[in-house]
Order: structure tokens, then C-alpha cells, then sequence
């Protein structure tokens, strides 16, 4: 008798995930918010404009890093928000999903933000 047998299983695993097209449009309207906020000496705008440019290099890694899949996890593509810390830095997740399919999605069910 066999002692330790080797068995193959199959698990699926079903996950939330967005049209590559509506990820390509939160990257624009990210790039967007970028060109038009200011790097201000002020440690307010800088830390705005610091969140805006590593919010955009999460979303181009994301959405590059999906290797052609023409949907994208909604798991992953969220986490790019984290650079949000307060509930005050939501506006940037606003600006940044406007006029996308992810207005309807919360970002609290996502990102934890503080006071």
C-alpha cells in the first residue's frame, strides 16, 4: 500500500474584474489630474501631487502588467488607491474614475483611509 500519493485538484476561483478599456480610461483621466495639478512647494500640493504621480505609476503597472487579458481584477487594479491615506484624499479616487464604470464602485470596500 501507498503511503503518500500525489493528487492533482482543480480549484475555481471566481474574482471581480473590469474591461481593460475602463482601465485604460481611469489611466487617462489620471494623467489628466497630473498635468494639471502643480508641484508645489507648499507640503500640501506636494503631497497631493506625490499621491496623483504614484496613483498613475500603479495604474500603468497594472494595467501593463495584465499581459493582454482583456479584463483586469478589480482586486488589483483598487489596490493602486492605497497611496490614499485620509477620507479628505478621496476626491483623487473621484477625479481619477469619473465618467468610468468604477463610479460605482467604493472605494472604502477597497482602501482603508483615516481621519
Amino acid at each position: 500500500m501507498q503511503t503518500f500519493k500525489t493528487i492533482t485538484q482543480q480549484q475555481t476561483i471566481t474574482q471581480d474584474s473590469i474591461y481593460y478599456a475602463e482601465v485604460h480610461k481611469v489611466l487617462e483621466n489620471a494623467q489628466k489630474e497630473i498635468a494639471t495639478c502643480v508641484f508645489d512647494s507648499d507640503c500640501t500640493g506636494a503631497r497631493q501631487y506625490i499621491m496623483l504621480a504614484n496613483i498613475f505609476a500603479s495604474l500603468t503597472q497594472c494595467f501593463y502588467n495584465s499581459d493582454n487579458e482583456e479584463y483586469i481584477a478589480l482586486d488589483n487594479l483598487m489596490q493602486c488607491f492605497a497611496h490614499l491615506t485620509y477620507y479628505d484624499d478621496s476626491y483623487i479616487y473621484d477625479d481619477c474614475v469619473r465618467n468610468t464604470a468604477l463610479e460605482k464602485i467604493n472605494l472604502l470596500d477597497y482602501v482603508s483611509l483615516s481621519n
